[in-house]
C-alpha cells in the first residue's frame, strides 16, 4: 500500500516543476549564452532529480505496516465491530469521553465500560509512518496486545508505545482494534 501524499506536497511539487522548466525555456531563448543554458540544463536536471529519487522513497511502504492503519474499531467480548473511527491522514488522535470541557476524536462515552474510561484516556500520535500510543495518566489505565500475542501490556503514562495493524488497545476494560 503506498502512502498518500498530502494535496499541498502535490502542488508544491508541480511549481517546483514549472519553475524549473521556466528557467530551462528562459536560458534556451537566450541568444549566445552557450554557458547559461549548459547550467540551468544541469541544474535542472539535478533538482528534478533529486525530487523524483525523494518522492520514491517517501512512498516505500514501511516495513513494521505501521502506515496500513486507517481506522481504530472498538469491538465487543465476542469480537462483533461495534463502532469504527477512521484515522488514515490525522496526526494525533485523541481517546475519552465528550464533555462540556472539550470534545475527542474517539468517544467512549456511550460504551458499557464508560465510567471507567476518563475524559482524556489516551492519544495516539503519528510520527512520519509510524503510530504511537501513550496512556494520558488515566485512573484505569491504557493496555496493548501486539497482533498475535497473548500478552497484555499495560502502559506507563506519557510514555509512548508504537503499535501497528492488528494490535489491540484496551482503554479501561473497552477492546479497540487497530486496522
Amino acid at each position: 500500500m503506498k502512502t498518500e501524499r498530502s494535496g499541498w506536497i502535490t502542488v508544491i511539487d508541480l511549481l517546483i516543476y514549472a519553475i524549473l522548466a521556466g528557467m530551462v525555456l528562459y536560458a534556451m531563448l537566450r541568444p549566445l549564452h552557450y554557458t547559461l543554458q549548459i547550467s540551468a540544463v544541469a541544474v535542472s536536471a539535478v533538482i528534478a532529480s533529486f525530487l523524483i529519487w525523494t518522492g520514491r522513497r517517501s512512498g516505500r511502504e514501511p516495513e513494521n505496516g505501521a502506515e496500513a492503519i486507517s481506522k481504530v474499531i472498538l469491538i465487543d467480548e465476542y469480537g462483533e465491530r461495534i463502532k469504527e473511527w477512521f484515522i488514515k491522514g490525522e496526526v494525533s488522535v485523541l481517546i475519552g469521553k465528550n464533555s462540556h470541557r472539550g470534545e475527542v476524536d474517539i468517544d467512549l462515552s456511550d460504551c458499557e465500560y464508560a465510567s471507567l474510561v476518563s475524559q482524556e484516556h489516551a492519544v495516539l500520535n503519528r510520527v512520519g509512518s509510524d503510530w504511537f500510543i501513550e496512556d494520558a495518566d488515566s485512573e484505569s489505565g491504557t493496555g496493548i496486545r501486539k497482533a498475535g500475542r497473548s500478552d497484555t501490556k499495560r502502559l506507563a503514562a506519557e510514555e509512548p508505545e508504537r503499535i501497528g495493524s492488528g494490535d489491540m488497545i484496551f482503554i479501561a476494560n473497552t477492546r479497540l482494534l487497530v486496522k
